[in-house]
């Protein structure tokens, strides 16, 4: 032990001998390397290489250290590429900026765009629901929000609605809209004069102005679906009080309307004929709401849905209203299209008239009928996913719907309850679409199970007749329901003859008693019993073969951005997001 310590003692010794000699060892390299220094900088005052100093590098490296620099080098370009591109995706945006021109093409030429009469034409309806606004209106999500109305007060009686008006929205034309524009309106709706589609809604309503800002109506019992009549446009009293019953329909107004929409008249172009070969709207400047992107929108007129798709085929046109199931394959380059697939809100039903045929009025025949038909399969070949199947009065998203047993398809039982009976049925179809090819397969289906058939086509032009004289055996029809579950005007004995919508000529007094007491009563759950009880009524009965419900093929090219698909009750809903459309872009970065 103590030879161990001798020995570090004496080590320690020399080493303490030696430390000033290691100190100035030490010294004169640190001076060697600071001359060094001194003299590398003042050969180059840069500590950054350059370019050229760089490449004598290279001289002093082997093979493998030059291909891992290299390897690295690779590898630090693609992790700045990969990273600077996931920056990009996620700070860039592309924001919608005002601009553009959005042309579609349509059927039919407008004749009287007019919130009076503008409801029993698909493209008068779409020209004003872009040119006139109304108290309510749908948005994007199909629900009923706001307009020109600022607030709306419902009484808890359900009978009374007070509806205060916004202030600053003006005409077109410059001139201020204001309540008494409003009362005017409506007032001109219920004049018998003016002969208004609309104004057996408004019987019995009183409306009167409450102040300067304020309007009430007032109905005689409470009637749920009565506000989705506030979504009628607003006429300008100045213009309209001086144009007469009579000439309401011939006015040039009817054709170059002053609105407070969003979008206001600018131009028509007629051809040779004197036929509308085009209708421009410009963006309204003082509009009220959100200003649409949209600078202008171009309507194109066409002869057919054939003529339509060519444009659209050669770029002549941005989107078409609606395209018929039928013609889904002659679109090309489906890539740069969208094709909204916009569920309607309308049913298409085999009505049976039990007057004209007799054999009707047997409810195991009409079952029989129904059983005959194989719905999905039928649907699948004539649509494909452009429909969906109905099985009652009520759609399937409304609240009130009742999920009922469906009847399915059943040849043997059919042909059992149909044998001996000799049956031979007209089918009535209006020439549209795909109604040909729908009424084929029925009657394909019904032969099979032992029923003699003859297809009838009519014109849409022969349809208002049909309907009003009900001069038809089994009629293939399609009815717009709403997005209210109230069908009185499709089921009510009321409703039955030349001015109702009951073309089934159904009579039923426990069921007029529940469309009556459903459609006052201001409280949900009681309508959806109601409703519910009248669906049982009707599914047990089989006055009817309820058969599908379309898709609304809206097409656009997909330059155009902002379009939102929603349940639509009427095609003029398409433009219920109109002012989010847009076809012009700019970037930001943001951080």
């Amino acid at each position: 032990m103590f030879s161990i310590k001798t020995k570090i003692v004496s080590s320690w010794r020399k080493v303490k001998r030696a430390w000033p000699v290691f100190v100035l060892f030490k010294n004169k390299i640190s001076d060697t390397i600071s001359v060094d220094q001194k003299l590398v900088y003042s050969l180059s005052s840069r500590k950054i290489p350059s370019n050229r100093q760089i490449k004598h590098l290279f001289r002093f490296l082997n093979s493998k250290e030059i291909l891992i620099i290299k390897i690295c080098l690779l590898v630090l370009v693609v992790n700045l590429v990969y990273l600077g591109t996931v920056f990009v995706q996620k700070h860039l945006q592309y924001l919608p900026i005002a601009g553009g021109e959005y042309i579609e093409g349509v059927l039919s030429y407008p004749q009287t765009i007019n919130p009076l009469y503008a409801v029993s034409r698909d493209i008068d309806a779409d020209l004003s629901r872009l040119i006139y606004s109304s108290l309510l209106k749908y948005g994007p999500d199909g629900q009923l929000n706001n307009d020109l109305a600022e607030s709306v007060i419902i009484s808890d009686n359900g009978k009374d609605y007070v509806i205060r008006i916004k202030t600053d929205v003006f005409f077109h034309d410059g001139s201020r809209l204001s309540i008494d524009d409003v009362l005017f309106t409506y007032n001109l709706l219920k004049n018998s004069d003016y002969r208004s589609p609309l104004r057996s809604a408004f019987n019995g309503i009183t409306i009167e102005k409450v102040d300067d800002n304020t309007i009430k109506f007032s109905l005689t019992e409470a009637h749920a679906p009565f506000i989705e009549l506030l979504t009628v446009g607003i006429l300008p009293k100045n213009i309209w009080e001086n144009i007469g019953p009579s000439a309401a329909t011939l006015s040039e107004y009817n054709l170059k309307p002053i609105g407070s929409g969003p979008f206001k008249f600018n131009s028509l172009t007629k051809n040779k004929n004197g036929e509308l070969k085009d209708y421009v709207l410009v963006v309204n400047d003082r509009y009220y709401g959100q200003k649409p992107y949209l600078k202008n929108i171009k309507f194109k007129f066409f002869v057919d849905y054939s003529e339509a798709v060519k444009a659209l085929n050669d770029n002549q046109i941005t989107g078409i209203s609606y395209l018929p199931s039928n013609l889904r394959g002659d679109l090309l380059a489906k890539n740069s299209l969208q094709i909204n697939e916009l569920p309607q809100a309308k049913i298409v039903v085999l009505f049976f008239n039990q007057e004209k045929n007799k054999a009707l009025a047997d409810k195991t025949t009409r079952l029989a009928l129904t059983l005959a038909l194989d719905k999905d399969k039928l649907i699948n070949e004539v649509f494909s996913t452009d429909a969906r199947r109905v099985d009652g009065p009520i759609l399937a998203e409304n609240f009130a719907y009742n999920n009922l047993p469906k009847y399915e398809y059943n040849l043997e039982k059919a042909k059992q309850d149909l044998a001996n009976k000799n049956l031979s049925l007209t089918i009535t179809v209006i020439d549209s679409g795909s109604n040909l090819l729908v009424a084929e397969q029925i009657k394909k289906y019904w032969e099979e199970a032992g029923v003699k058939i003859e297809l009838k086509s009519i014109s849409g032009e022969q349809a208002a007749e049909l309907v009003r004289t009900r001069n038809f055996e089994a009629l293939l029809y399609g009815e717009f329901i709403g997005s209210d579950p109230d069908v009185y005007a499709f089921w009510h004995s009321s409703q039955i003859g030349a001015s109702g919508l009951n073309l089934a000529n159904y009579n039923n007094k426990e069921v007029d008693t529940l469309l009556v007491e459903a459609r006052a009563s201001t409280k949900q759950e009681e309508r959806i019993n109601k409703y519910n009880k009248f669906q049982e009524i009707i599914n047990n009965e089989v006055p009817v073969i309820f058969l599908y419900s379309p898709n609304y093929l809206y097409i656009q090219s997909r330059t155009l951005k902002g379009f939102s698909p929603s349940l639509i009750v009427s095609p003029a809903d398409r433009f219920n997001s109109i002012n989010n459309w847009y076809l012009k872009t700019n970037k930001k970065i943001t951080w």
